[in-house]
């Protein structure tokens, strides 16, 4: 079963990764049973594909965009849609870079921290972040 969403709803802007951080502290701060490392691990991987969004998604004009985040009894859910151009991400390829690159370790990262990370576009794209089991 899962706990009541947490909701992030706006245009994105130089703001947005507070207000998303900002969400997820609340969220932290009623739900005593999550353990400290999947929400870093969570926080983390939020804040990678909520800066993509921004970056990426966003880079020519401000894009709307929904995060709904979910505590369940053994894990966390966090959905992320937007209205941005579609994503080329292919998440089965997705590999760090050299360790001399400035960007594209963000999804690497979220893999790397979560059980599930997933993407999909049918109009909006849609981005799922499952933790790990706790």
């Amino acid at each position: 079963m899962m706990g009541q969403p947490w909701v992030y709803d706006s245009t994105t802007g130089w703001t947005t990764l507070n207000e998303v951080e900002d969400i997820l502290d609340r969220m932290w701060a009623v739900n005593f049973h999550v353990p400290g490392a999947v929400r870093m691990e969570v926080g983390i991987a939020a804040a990678e594909i909520a800066a993509n969004i921004v970056e990426h998604a966003g880079a020519e004009s401000p894009v709307w965009m929904r995060m709904e985040a979910r505590v369940g009894l053994s894990d966390v859910r966090v959905n992320f849609t937007d209205d941005g151009p579609a994503s080329p991400v292919e998440l089965e390829r997705v590999t760090l870079p050299h360790e001399m690159a400035e960007t594209g370790r963000g999804l690497a990262l979220a893999q790397a921290v979560l059980q599930t990370l997933s993407y999909r576009r049918n109009g909006l794209n849609h981005w799922t972040l499952v933790s790990k089991p706790f």
